[in-house]
């Protein structure tokens, strides 16, 4: 792996106006906010939140080997002082966003900015897969994706990449705008708007505004792309070329508009792979994909647009199609012991994303039982109880043989499996449950078909190790 771009003292005083407190190395390479990190040779800032403070970890993350501390407090014991560099500031938050932000000045990268209520981090992993064939690819682990994760992105790039993926989450409006102060991305998508995050926003209206940040709020000569299949995001659309005149390009994506830039459509859909056929900049092709889901159509065409902003070929991005694959939790099929096969989508969960994943059971060919595992929707708000009322009727005319789901309003969700006159095998509980796991486990078969999808706080990888899954890690990294 190559190294992140080096700072030294100046650079950072210079980015963050800090005070130099001890001085000891001058040279730093990388930054670290957490001492389970590899530690030697970096730059150690303490962050303070508000059930926790790094300045409580300053002598471990000096014994680790850190080579410079970023505090925001001068009360520094005299031990630590005497041995490595510490550089004070009044935030060490603010002052990690300037550092980001500094780095993002210096790179000569092609930043990408990332956001969507569904799809992101898939959209930023399909990207990378398929422009990593011909580019240097630069993308954070996971979802580092907030005010924290973006500039620790920005900051451990290494020299000489070419593209940088950056995903832009949220939960408040302003957020995005934030993140697009510190990235200045020089090409921007929102993948499409949904319901996520009601909790906080309320209205839908709310949320594509939100979300339209990352459009107002890029450089005016950013490259703006846009979902044309999705009405908030196709309104968007509409009015660009008015709101941005600067932008050196406007994209499109559809799987129903044919003169979109990257138009996609699905010939064939099976557990394990996509085959699609479309056209790209008018270029026909088609292409076999090993990933699950209508759903990820929407995800391969973002990643086809952002290989476009990146001035890939058409014919390029055709062949690298093959190399885009989903990630731990997220549409990940997992083979079991029983011989059933099971997608596992426990990263996320929201109206629209378990809308989109239970559009597919009607196209899965089994012989077998089609059994669904369905956990709590968090961060609903007031709408929770109808929403997941809502779900439950849409699972009961998805044509499962055994349900089962648990979180708080599982009386919710029954009464809508009711509604849909769900005559087949039910389980609900308002928690996790070893033993209805262990009973819906014991019921799988060869050829059985299992759907797992819920939010990540309610920990639905329990349940797929009490399937005896071949090959599947506890660890998402």
């Amino acid at each position: 792996m190559t190294n992140p771009r080096a700072l030294t003292v100046q650079d950072i005083v210079q980015a963050t106006g800090g005070k130099i407190l001890s001085q000891k190395e001058n040279l730093f390479q990388g930054v670290s906010t957490d001492t389970r990190d590899s530690m030697p040779g970096k730059l150690f800032i303490a962050l303070k939140g508000d059930s926790f403070d790094a300045h409580q970890f300053l002598a471990q993350a000096v014994s680790q080997g850190a080579a410079a501390l970023l505090v925001h407090t001068p009360s520094i014991p005299p031990e630590i002082l005497e041995n490595i560099t510490v550089i004070v500031v009044s935030d060490t938050l603010v002052a990690l966003q300037q550092l980001g932000h500094f780095q993002r000045r210096r790179s000569k990268s092609l930043v990408v900015g990332i956001t969507g209520s569904n799809g992101k981090t898939t959209s930023k992993e399909f990207s990378a897969g398929l422009i990593s064939v011909y580019r240097k690819v630069h993308i954070p682990k996971g979802s580092f994706n907030n005010h924290w994760g973006v500039p620790l992105t920005l900051l451990a790039e290494p020299e000489g990449t070419e593209v940088s993926l950056i995903e832009m989450g949220m939960n408040h409006a302003g957020e995005i705008q934030r993140l697009c102060e510190i990235a200045e991305p020089d090409v921007v998508v929102c993948s499409m708007v949904g319901r996520a995050h009601m909790e906080h926003f309320g209205s839908l209206d709310k949320v594509a505004e939100a979300k339209e940040e990352i459009y107002r709020f890029a450089k005016p000569e950013a490259k703006r792309i846009y979902n044309l299949d999705n009405i908030y995001t196709r309104q968007m659309f509409a009015k660009a070329p008015q709101d941005y005149p600067k932008a050196l390009d406007y994209l499109s994506f559809s799987s129903e508009q044919a003169f979109a830039d990257v138009f996609f459509q699905i010939d064939h859909i099976t557990m394990s792979q996509i085959s699609l056929r479309g056209t790209i900049s008018g270029i026909p092709g088609e292409a076999r994909v090993p990933v699950f889901g209508v759903h990820n159509l929407t995800n391969l065409m973002v990643a086809a647009c952002v290989a476009l902003a990146a001035d890939l070929e058409p014919e390029q991005i055709w062949a690298a199609l093959p190399n885009c694959r989903t990630n731990w939790g997220r549409n990940q099929l997992v083979r079991l012991r029983s011989g059933a096969e099971m997608l596992f989508d426990g990263y996320n969960a929201n109206p629209d994303s378990m809308k989109a994943l239970l559009e597919n059971v009607s196209l899965i060919k089994s012989s077998g039982k089609k059994v669904g595992v369905f956990a709590q929707m968090l961060e609903l708000g007031d709408q929770s109880a109808t929403l997941h009322e809502e779900l439950g009727e849409q699972v009961g005319q998805a044509g499962f043989d055994w349900v089962w789901f648990y979180g708080p309003d599982a009386e919710a969700f029954q009464r809508g499996m009711q509604t849909s006159r769900f005559k087949k095998s039910l389980m609900v509980s308002v928690a996790y449950e070893d033993s209805l796991a262990s009973k819906l486990a014991s019921v799988l078969n060869l050829h059985d078909t299992v759907l797992v999808k819920g939010s990540r706080g309610m920990k639905l990888e329990r349940f797929v190790m009490a399937c005896d899954p071949l090959d599947f890690s506890l660890n998402k990294e």
